[in-house]
């Protein structure tokens, strides 16, 4: 994701600051160029940098007193990240001072902090607003317009307004924006199309731009975008034709690799090597070659060595995680029958490699499995540190790969994830607030890690789809113990700049009933109430940390809220720490052991049998796991991959599970805790 980089007037330093999770709204969006303060941030990230009109910059010169400090104050708010104190102000300037020389900047401030707040369908007004009262006297103000348009057409997608985003943009003069500008503005073109499902038009789009916008040097964003909208193309005839019409593209590396992954995946061997030929000959130097030459090995090797009945396990069976390992490996050894001499011989060969702690040991792991033993596919990771680059791995020698991690991987037609994935928690959570509980407004309280930024803007993500709104957020650092802050920040008790009516209302009754002092019982003519605006708050974290939070809104006075969490939730450890505050708490998993459906039951009591204890849901993920890839066994590793991408409805003990775009998705349980007990809610 990126930051929504708008086309903007020069702001004061330090103005467009975000948290972490949502300093940037998508790729997809490219919202808005970078206005000066963000450039050396911008360059970090690969996001091209705005050049704007030093004409309309919102500066306080040349304004009567209180007309600066009220722009200063709207400012002071932004900066500090006051994003609804400073929409407030933003609106009192707008109505105040109409014949402002910074108006129109103003308007435009309030369509991006709407964009940033994520309500573009608000900011598409502030902006057609903008672009009504800017003066049309020269070419530099005609200049700057050109950038508010982009704005305006950036909301318009954001808020799914394709057509009248491409009229926007049939509105603006590439000609009167330099070269990064114009390149941000064929993106967008090429994003509406890529969302109105016309891959090959958006790969056109930018194919035919490529040359003016390498000039820039910032060709990795273009890459980005091609590298999506060519990721929707599966024909490989078209693929083809679209090199052949620019082969002299900057990008053309990027459309011939493309090309020869999609005839790897079909197994066909003469039109991969023509392609494989053309990449050495004209991309000698590129990391890319040695890809594809892994790929065609993996390919040849396909042909003549795959053991069509030997599927490889890759989990920590050494280290501080191997008991987790252990325990997915008994679900594996379940499945295929391993130590059960009464039923039919699954006629698999396991072959087990240790990943360790490592991802470089995972990855030598999963070589060893393809080069030395010839697996058909792969069972594993289960860990999420390295998830990523082993499942690029596996789809780089299309080796089909059914990872129990959380971590999803590249997309890959050879990749299956098979754990329960942050997105497929969040959208479930958000479903039954929204469907069931009848819930619409949302706060989102997160650790600011890797985990917590994915499930954040998954269920954000989640939430909007569903019509649902979220109307507040804040992270934590990892190994907080103390949430009052963050709580105030959601509940408009930290910053009070735009409650000060009520801050003078309490002064005059302190003033009436000659209070001077701050005690116990006199705390009520101090202290501003809370501003809750959300109806419920997704906490995706452990029962450790969350058993802390929840108590804790009822200690700052947000009482009776319900609070959503995730499959960690699923355990004793939350009713122990929260207390009653748990009552209040629904959560999502997909395993229950005590659950009556036939094939839970049978797998409950066939794993107590072989192992001797109770099963969890690892050792069910697991299992499911082996049991689709026992029901999908193929002579060869793409066939193999075929059969896995149209498991329809399996009965798997997590659920029936179905293959949808790289996922096995279940249906999850909704829990809650009543009476300190963890129950199902259905």
């Amino acid at each position: 994701m990126l930051r929504p980089t708008g086309l903007v007037p020069s702001l004061l330093p330090g103005l467009l600051q975000r948290s972490a999770l949502l300093s940037v709204i998508t790729l997809a969006s490219l919202s808005c160029a970078t206005p000066p303060e963000f450039a050396e941030r911008s360059e970090r990230r690969g996001e091209p940098k705005a050049t704007t009109p030093s004409h309309l910059e919102m500066t306080t010169a040349g304004l009567q007193k209180q007309e600066a400090q009220d722009l200063q104050d709207l400012q002071t708010l932004y900066s500090k990240n006051a994003f609804e104190a400073a929409l407030i102000k933003m609106g009192q300037f707008e109505s105040r001072y109409p014949r402002s020389t910074q108006v129109q900047n103003v308007m435009n401030l309030h369509g991006l902090t709407l964009l940033l707040l994520k309500r573009p369908r608000e900011a598409t007004q502030h902006f057609k607003r903008a672009l009504d009262v800017a003066p049309s006297k020269n070419n530099a103000d005609n200049h700057w317009k050109q950038y508010v348009r982009y704005n305006l057409a950036a909301a318009q997608f954001d808020a799914e307004q394709l057509t009248e985003a491409q009229e926007t943009l049939q509105t603006i003069s590439p000609e009167l924006l330099d070269s990064e500008n114009r390149a941000k503005l064929y993106l967008l073109r090429a994003r509406i199309q890529e969302r109105q499902g016309q891959p090959v038009e958006s790969v056109r789009e930018i194919l035919l731009a490529s040359r003016d916008f390498e000039k820039s040097g910032r060709s990795d964003v273009l890459e980005r975008q091609v590298e999506s909208s060519l990721g929707a193309i599966e024909d490989s005839s078209e693929l083809r034709r679209l090199y052949q019409g620019h082969e002299e593209s900057p990008l053309a590396e990027i459309l011939l690799f493309r090309l020869l992954e999609k005839e790897l995946e079909k197994g066909s061997v003469l039109e991969a090597e023509e392609s494989f030929k053309l990449l050495k000959e004209k991309f000698p130097d590129s990391p890319r070659v040695a890809l594809a030459r892994d790929r065609m090995d993996a390919l040849r090797r396909e042909k003549s060595q795959t053991k069509p009945q030997t599927v490889g396990v890759l989990l920590p069976l050494t280290g501080k995680f191997a008991r987790f390992g252990q325990r997915s490996l008994q679900g594996i050894q379940l499945a295929f029958r391993i130590f059960n001499s009464t039923e039919p011989d699954s006629k698999v060969t396991l072959v087990l490699e240790d990943t360790g702690d490592e991802p470089e040991q995972a990855l030598q792991a999963l070589n060893r499995l393809f080069y030395k033993h010839g697996v058909v596919a792969v069972i594993g990771p289960l860990l999420s540190k390295g998830a990523e680059q082993i499942s690029a791995r596996a789809g780089e020698l299309g080796l089909p790969l059914i990872s129990l991690s959380q971590q999803p991987g590249p997309p890959s037609s050879f990749v299956f994830q098979a754990g329960m994935t942050p997105k497929l928690q969040a959208r479930e959570i958000a479903r039954h607030a929204i469907e069931d509980l009848k819930l619409k407004r949302f706060a989102i309280l997160y650790p600011n890690d890797r985990f917590g930024k994915e499930y954040g803007e998954e269920f954000w993500n989640a939430v909007e789809s569903m019509g649902g709104r979220i109307t507040a957020l804040e992270s934590y650092p990892q190994g907080e113990t103390d949430f009052r802050q963050q709580i105030d920040r959601l509940s408009g008790l930290y910053y009070t700049e735009a409650r000060f009516r009520e801050l003078d209302a309490l002064a005059k009754e302190r003033e009436a009933n000659n209070i001077k002092k701050k005690t116990r019982k006199t705390e009520q003519f101090f202290n501003l109430p809370p501003v809750v605006d959300y109806d419920a708050v997704f906490i995706p974290d452990e029962p450790k940390v969350a058993g802390l939070i929840l108590p804790t809104f009822a200690y700052r006075d947000v009482d009776r809220m319900r609070f959503l969490g995730i499959s960690a939730w699923n355990s004793p450890e939350l009713s122990l720490r929260a207390q009653k505050s748990a009552e209040s708490a629904y959560f999502v998993d997909a395993f229950s052991a005590q659950s009556t459906q036939p094939a839970v039951k049978k797998f409950v009591d066939k794993f107590r049998a072989t192992f001797g204890q109770e099963p969890g849901a690892m050792e069910a993920f697991a299992y499911d796991a082996a049991s689709i890839v026992e029901k999908s066994l193929a002579p060869t590793r793409s066939e193999l991959a075929e059969r896995l991408r149209h498991v329809g409805e399996f009965p798997g003990t997590t659920g029936r599970i179905t293959y949808d775009q790289g996922v096995f998705t279940r249906n999850l349980k909704i829990l809650t805790v009543r009476d300190g007990q963890i129950t199902e809610v259905r």
